[in-house]
């Protein structure tokens, strides 16, 4: 199984449930959904909750893509929000501030309704490498405090810093208990269980060739066609369809990870006894946390180039190092990347192609919260329940006019300004 997917920790470690067939001859259905991520999977368990009948295509397989590779870092809100809030006015503020939390509370009610093992684990820590990062996380801090008073926040100096996390590197940290991580890969294939359970035909090695909107959406692969009542595009970064509606408003960028070999108990008790994740406040951030088995899970260097490192455990972990000096000579086991769906205007893209064509992508490294959300508000949507789905709907779409090349490179110079100021 471990061998069909990109290498990685994740991988290695999951434990596939099983293979789905590819598409095979015509099928009809009420939903079809193009995207076996976290959106996609998650779109179709809530429809198939409420006894619609649903198709899933995914090109490769379950988790493939961003979903099945990131840092599996829980972490609240999206990239975004107060761009959302304004928009929306003080009259929606309230649903606004909901949306928060409401991916964290569906994961732990998924996890613990259908039984699904992915490593979930409380903790996350946001930390300070200047002044200027460390006052604004006791600010964050402070009115997180007062909003969500029941969430568990805890404001950590230099000091105590080094006395939970074994590190004198940072100057400030801010504690969510109501954050924390997962094994992400585990997680889309216990969701894909649980909507496999329910009904739903997942087809995995079936690439959509060409779709053809219409009061019935037919959607081709090479093997077969799904002609289905509504479509939702699920496929983020690696969504190439629509491209004349869909095009400029995202773009992939490449996010990369080491795993090391596993600490011995001694070397967790004094780095991380609590197995927080943690994430410093860079713009272009480093992002780190303990696996189930006590190794350390390392990533960051986010780049547009499309281009991967030649060696990813040589840009990384130096950087592990210098939060840990004291692990110099521990070993890498797996290195990977894979690429991200970054929104142009920072607001996850959501929206309707005609009346029956639905989408949502383009999360900027709050894809494990915001994807498995987004899900379950696009199938609300698609049952009559707008509210939530027009709060980002409505939101108006930034996009670059020059195409993805030149666009990327736009992005990119724009990235290499955040990382200078981040060194500065």
């Amino acid at each position: 199984m471990a061998g069909e997917f990109p290498e990685s920790w994740y991988a290695a470690s999951a434990g596939k449930p099983k293979d789905w067939p590819a598409l095979a001859g015509d099928v009809t259905a009420d939903v079809c959904v193009i995207g076996g991520g976290f959106t996609g999977l998650s779109t179709a368990l809530s429809l198939a909750e409420q006894g619609r009948d649903v198709v899933l295509l995914e090109a490769r397989q379950v988790g493939w893509g961003a979903s099945g590779r990131n840092g599996g870092q829980m972490i609240h809100g999206f990239v975004g929000q107060d761009r959302v809030a304004k928009h929306a006015g003080a009259d929606k503020a309230a649903s606004v501030r909901a949306l928060t939390w409401a991916g964290h509370d569906l994961i732990r009610a998924r996890v613990d309704t259908y039984g699904i093992d992915c490593d979930l684990t409380p903790g996350w820590l946001e930390v300070a490498l200047t002044p200027r990062q460390n006052a604004g996380l006791y600010h964050q801090y402070n009115e997180m405090e007062t909003l969500y008073p029941d969430r568990g926040f805890h404001y950590m100096g230099p000091d105590e810093l080094e006395e939970r996390i074994g590190t004198k590197r940072y100057l400030g940290g801010f504690l969510s208990k109501s954050d924390g991580h997962l094994h992400p890969l585990k997680l889309c294939f216990g969701l894909a269980a649980a909507a496999d359970g329910l009904g739903v035909k997942i087809h995995e090695h079936s690439a959509v060739t060409k779709i053809e909107p219409g009061e019935t959406v037919a959607i081709h692969t090479a093997g077969g066609t799904v002609r289905a009542k509504e479509l939702v595009l699920a496929a983020n970064a690696h969504n190439d369809l629509f491209k004349r509606r869909m095009s400029g408003f995202a773009f992939p960028a490449g996010s990369f990870m080491i795993a090391t070999e596993p600490l011995s108990g001694e070397q967790l008790a004094r780095l991380n006894p609590n197995r927080w994740a943690i994430c410093d406040s860079n713009m272009v951030c480093d992002y780190y946390r303990m696996g189930a088995d006590g190794r350390i899970l390392f990533g960051g260097r986010v780049n547009f180039s499309g281009r991967k490192p030649r060696s990813i455990k040589a840009k990384l972990l130096p950087r592990l190092l210098k939060t840990w000096p004291e692990l110099e000579g521990i070993k890498v086991t797996h290195e990977w990347g894979g690429k991200l769906g970054v929104s142009i205007g920072e607001v996850p893209l959501v929206g309707q192609i005609g009346d029956n064509i639905w989408y949502s992508f383009g999360y900027t490294g709050h894809g494990v919260n915001m994807g498995n959300l987004m899900g379950k508000v696009v199938a609300e949507a698609m049952m009559g329940d707008r509210a939530r789905f027009d709060l980002l709907a409505d939101v108006p779409k930034w996009r670059l006019p020059f195409g993805r090349t030149i666009g990327r490179q736009i992005v990119a110079s724009a990235i290499l300004y955040y990382k200078l100021r981040d060194r500065l």
